[in-house]
C-alpha cells in the first residue's frame, strides 16, 4: 500500500473540479431555496410570520448545504478507512472531492424534507 494514498483515490477523478463543485452547489442551493420558499408559501402563516421566515431562509439553505458537504466529506473519509485502512480527516478532504455526492445526498434530503410535509 502507498503512503501517498490520497482522498483523491477515493473520489471520482471525473468529478474532482472546482467548477463542476461550484456548479452543484449553486445548483442545490437553487433547489433547498425553492423547497424552503414554496414549503413557506404553501404554510397559512401571517405576513410577519412569512417575513421572519424569508429572512431566516438564506442562512437555513447555507446550514443545510454545509451539513450537506460535511455528511459527504464523511462518506469519503469512511471509503479511504474501508477500502485503503486509511484515515483522512474529514477537514483535510476539500469539498470539491465531493462533488459527485453533493447532488445525490441533497436530492435525497429535499425528498425527505417533501414527505414528511402533508
Amino acid at each position: 500500500m502507498s503512503e501517498s494514498m490520497s482522498w483523491e483515490a477515493a473520489a471520482q477523478p471525473s468529478s474532482c473540479s472546482r467548477s463542476e463543485f461550484q456548479a452543484q452547489r449553486a445548483k442545490l442551493e437553487a433547489l433547498l431555496r425553492e423547497a424552503s420558499r414554496a414549503a413557506l408559501q404553501g404554510d397559512a402563516v401571517s405576513a410577519g410570520a412569512l417575513r421572519r421566515g424569508e429572512m431566516t431562509l438564506e442562512s437555513d439553505v447555507e446550514q443545510r448545504l454545509q451539513r450537506l458537504i460535511l455528511r459527504a466529506k464523511g462518506m469519503v473519509s469512511e471509503e479511504m478507512l474501508v477500502r485503503h485502512q486509511r484515515e483522512i480527516p474529514v477537514d483535510e478532504i476539500p469539498d470539491y472531492a465531493v462533488t459527485h455526492l453533493l447532488l445525490e445526498l441533497g436530492e435525497q434530503e429535499l425528498q425527505g424534507h417533501t414527505s414528511t410535509k402533508p
